[in-house]
């Protein structure tokens, strides 16, 4: 098997994350708004927002708690297409077609009817998203060879995720607000199907040994004892909190503190991404020369306190509105994007670390467990922003709760830092040794 990571099947693997990006993007924006519209918009309110919220937190955490599973079950399958292969293959076009589902409630004034539709669907699509996207983020210890290539790996998945972010804000916008939200979903269902199975012709899954398949409760529980895993896995977890609460509070700030159009959400997600995809080389320069551990930190702190500083939009006198608001959203797009190609990539070095204590390869278990703490910083978020806007007022005529929100967005991220700072790994398994003061006996190969 080709073991070469070039440059075609870099950008082949990468494919997949736009897909992703485009299909997550366009839910995780529009569904609040869709089904608990500010009052005074003019559009049918589906749900109470704060019900919404409660729905949301539910199937996000049975979605967070079912992602370590689905990445054992994808370390533990053994098939003619390989591990992960067959997840991708026919989860896709489920996921596809549940997108489309969310936004054909039966509508009409029965909130118990909508509720049930919501949970369910939502449930299903979440379920079906996490059966693509564990698996595949999986493939990614095993396509990289060494630190370089998993941090180049990481970097241009990270952009054509971006892309993918850009091309889901840029289009789903205009679409939600000009041929509706049925005809949105179906053109973000076709184009994420297509970006996502084109991935499979660049996936290459690992040529080393696997080790010997461990039971499902005794690999979970692996993986929760790895405490360096979890400094990362709280972390994100606090994270994913001001990130989720980042991305459904902009429509409301965009149409409530700067008073413009639904359509203008799409302008702001696109500067935000369009300075992600900017900054990715720096990172990846930085990345070459520090250890990837302090990068993390630092875009972590000032992730917290930019995103913060959009509470204060509209509030300094003697600069138009608009312009303050280009400034503090657009700022936080470097230290995001470069916050998303660390974390994905210093995950290389966590299974790595696994691999000296269980003797297996066992990497979508990790990025399941990842993106359990991924699932519950929204689930958490889902609670906390209706709470805080239903609180404090989302109109135009009182705004104070979108605020506020933005300030508890920038208080969760620089929490988040401060928990990584038990962190330790290094960037390659010898670094770690010796960052942890641990020895490899050569008679036995056990680490000690």
């Amino acid at each position: 098997m080709d073991t070469q990571l070039t440059m075609k099947r870099t950008l082949l693997y990468s494919s997949a994350s736009a897909g992703l990006n485009i299909m997550a993007i366009s839910v995780s924006t529009w569904l609040l708004y869709f089904y608990s519209p500010p009052p005074d918009s003019g559009r049918h309110i589906y749900l109470p927002i704060t019900l919404v919220g409660l729905l949301m937190t539910i199937t996000s955490l049975w979605d967070a708690v079912i992602d370590p599973f689905i990445g054992h079950f994808s370390d533990v399958t053994r098939s003619r297409w390989g591990r992960r292969r067959p997840f991708i293959l026919f989860a896709t076009p489920l996921t596809a077609i549940l997108l489309i589902f969310i936004f054909t409630p039966p509508g009409g004034g029965s909130i118990a009817l909508n509720a049930v539709y919501f949970f369910i669907i939502i449930t299903l699509f979440y379920t079906a998203y996490s059966l693509v996207g564990i698996p595949y983020d999986g493939t990614m210890p095993e396509m990289a060879q060494n630190p370089k290539d998993l941090v180049r790996l990481s970097t241009w998945k990270n952009i054509l995720g971006i892309l993918g972010v850009m091309v889901g804000a840029l289009v789903a916008a205009p679409l939600f607000s000009s041929i509706g939200p049925i005809a949105m979903a179906g053109i973000v269902a076709v184009v994420g199907l297509g970006t996502i199975w084109l991935a499979l012709l660049g996936i290459r899954e690992t040529t080393r040994p696997i080790g010997e398949p461990m039971p499902v409760i005794a690999g979970i529980k692996a993986t929760l004892r790895n405490h360096q895993f979890m400094y990362m896995f709280v972390s994100v977890l606090i994270v994913h909190i001001a990130y989720a609460m980042m991305t459904a509070i902009l429509p409301y700030f965009i149409t409530t503190v700067l008073g413009r159009s639904e359509a203008e959400v799409g302008t702001f997600q696109g500067l935000l991404v369009l300075l992600m995809i900017l900054s990715a080389p720096l990172w990846n320069r930085l990345a070459r020369k520090h250890a990837h551990r302090k990068l993390l930190m630092i875009s972590m702190v000032l992730m917290g306190c930019i995103i913060a500083l959009n509470a204060f939009v509209g509030l300094i006198p003697g600069v138009e509105r608009l312009v303050q608001a280009y400034i503090t959203v657009g700022l936080v797009g470097p230290v995001l994007g470069g916050y998303f190609i660390l974390a994905y990539a210093m995950m290389g070095s966590v299974v790595d670390y696994d691999e000296m204590t269980t003797h297996a390869r066992r990497e979508a278990i990790y990025y399941g467990t990842f993106s359990l703490a991924a699932g519950i910083g929204p689930a958490m978020a889902a609670l906390i922003l209706p709470f805080i806007l239903s609180q404090f007022g989302y109109t135009s005529a009182n705004p104070l709760g979108i605020r506020v929100a933005w300030v508890v967005a920038g208080v969760c991220s620089l929490l988040g830092a401060l928990v990584f700072i038990g962190y330790k790994l290094g960037d390659t398994p010898e670094q770690t040794r010796a960052n942890l003061h641990m020895t490899l006996d050569e008679t036995t190969d056990e680490i000690r």
